[in-house]
């Protein structure tokens, strides 16, 4: 991981909707070579952020998607957009990293967006540029969740001030 973030924003009680609002954000600012790293616990949204973010730029492009798979037992769920590919990766049953070489994921980070699940495994110091989100359950509010965002290299302006605009987070740290 790089020595420390740039810019760190966090949201508390986000409802589904603002969910569904922030994905819409990220899928309207992120570009081939973004690495978007989903962090929390067994159960407590990752995939379903992943899928919005998904089906928000399948929305943009008029592509129609009958459902978004979990890539739980795939490990990895390709989509080929018209302006961009993603890969929604789960590393929750890789073993280690050595794994993870093996099966060829560092080599797509710099050719597509990739959102990618239990990034605890990776070496984050070999990594230049990336958005580490840390989702968990809210304190508050049953159904509701907590998010931080740390955005680590550059070239994350049209991202973090569209986060910003859109009023679900506070600003920790530049």
């Amino acid at each position: 991981m790089l020595a420390e973030p740039l810019i760190i924003l966090e949201s508390r009680d986000l409802k589904i909707s603002d969910l569904s609002e922030i994905g819409d954000v990220f899928a309207e600012c992120t570009e081939n070579s973004d690495l978007l790293l989903l962090s929390g616990k067994v159960g407590v949204g990752k995939t379903e952020f992943a899928r919005l973010i998904i089906m928000s730029i399948a929305k943009k492009e008029n592509f129609d998607i009958e459902e978004i798979s979990s890539p739980t037992f795939s490990l990895i769920q390709s989509y080929d957009f018209q302006y961009c590919k993603i890969s929604h990766i789960d590393l929750y049953r890789v073993n280690g990293e050595e794994e993870l070489f093996e099966l060829g994921i560092p080599d797509i980070f710099d050719s597509q967006i990739t959102l990618l699940e239990w990034p605890e495994i990776l070496d984050m110091e070999s990594l230049s540029r990336y958005v580490f989100i840390k989702i968990k359950e809210a304190k508050k509010l049953k159904e509701a969740r907590d998010i931080k965002i740390e955005f680590f290299g550059n070239r994350w302006g049209d991202l973090t001030g569209a986060l910003l605009g859109c009023g679900h987070f506070k600003f920790k740290k530049m």
